[in-house]
């Protein structure tokens, strides 16, 4: 029986075939040309504003799980670097599990609520810019093709977002909840099922029963805020910074390439990039981001390998600034160990 290829392997041969196919339709010696004449003094200008989004990343965290108190802002933004570091290296975004795994171990909360929370800013960010692009391609940009990519992304994400909210009001009803009860309790009695099977798969089923109840009752802690419409409408506008904040660093970007579209621009752009990067790809997205700007910057009549080139260094960019904040939180947990090491010592 033949194995089924690595979801990481098929990701990275589908990045390859992007790559490829763009490169048989430009000319590189125009990109490399173009990356030559990019003015890095809006590089300078893209650092803070690119930490900004970082920051409100971690504040709508916290808020998704606000019911877990004490936990500190640096922590949030901690994980977050490290999650989007291996984002960075691992394709299908490989980093939102190690995220999850990280930030549940240094705080003492199940993974499955972690990742249940992770799972609920995607459907933030798919919803906000699905909003974006819709009232963009109808109403500024007048785009057919794009409008089309908008509604498709908004019936996944609105969607999501409603089996997660009927899940969620499920699982909270008083009714139903009571009847799950008496109907798990029934399934552990060991008699009920000794009667089909006999007692040494009874101990395994039972062990996975209560694993997979363990799961869902974790996952539903993750999604709590379900239950208030006022932290929904809370987080809903701590997502609007986060990619105004992702549209002026784009905006600064194309600005660097001697490119002028503006911040509406700027965010139909990359509005269009984040839905296209949806595809399976290599690592950071490699390939179909580069194709998703193309198209989108084709739309105002920057040349392909102009655009090519602009994904790339934004790639780069990317890459270097979460590596620098990754490296920050590194060195201050170290130094922070290093001190209550030294202070046990002593008081002993």
């Amino acid at each position: 029986m033949k194995k089924i290829p690595d979801k990481k392997i098929i990701g990275l041969i589908i990045g390859v075939i992007f790559i490829a196919l763009i490169l048989k339709d430009i000319d590189i010696h125009k990109s490399i040309e173009a990356i030559k004449h990019f003015d890095f003094f809006y590089v300078a200008l893209m650092f803070p504003v690119y930490f900004c989004a970082f920051l409100f990343r971690a504040l709508r965290w916290k808020l998704i799980l606000s019911e877990k108190n004490g936990i500190k802002l640096s922590s949030f933004l901690n994980s977050i670097f490290r999650g989007w570091f291996i984002n960075n290296f691992v394709p299908a975004r490989g980093g939102e599990i190690y995220r999850a795994h990280y930030f549940g171990k240094k705080e003492g909360i199940s993974r499955v609520t972690i990742l249940a929370s992770i799972v609920l800013e995607r459907v933030f960010d798919g919803l906000i810019l699905f909003l974006i692009l819709l009232l963009l391609a109808s109403f500024v940009f007048s785009s057919k093709k794009f409008f089309g990519v908008a509604v498709a992304a908004g019936f996944l994400f609105i969607g999501l977002f409603s089996v997660l909210l009927l899940i969620s009001k499920f699982y909270k009803n008083t009714f139903i909840q009571e009847k799950v009860n008496i109907l798990i309790l029934k399934i552990k009695e060991k008699n009920f099922i000794k009667k089909f099977l006999n007692e040494k798969i009874c101990e395994i089923l039972s062990k996975i029963f209560n694993k997979v109840t363990y799961a869902l009752i974790s996952f539903m802690n993750g999604i709590e805020i379900f239950n208030s419409p006022v932290l929904i409408l809370k987080v809903f506008l701590f997502t609007l910074p986060v990619w105004l904040c992702e549209g002026l660093s784009l905006l600064l970007l194309i600005k660097g390439f001697g490119y002028s579209i503006g911040i509406l621009g700027a965010l139909f752009v990359l509005s269009i990039v984040a839905f296209i990067s949806l595809i399976p790809g290599g690592p950071a997205g490699l390939g179909p981001v580069q194709w998703g700007y193309i198209i989108a910057l084709g739309f105002f009549n920057i040349p392909q390998e102009t655009a090519f080139a602009l994904s790339l260094v934004g790639q780069l960019f990317s890459i270097i600034l979460i590596s620098l904040g990754c490296l920050f939180f590194i060195i201050i947990e170290r130094l922070n160990l290093k001190e209550k090491e030294e202070y046990i010592s002593l008081e002993n």
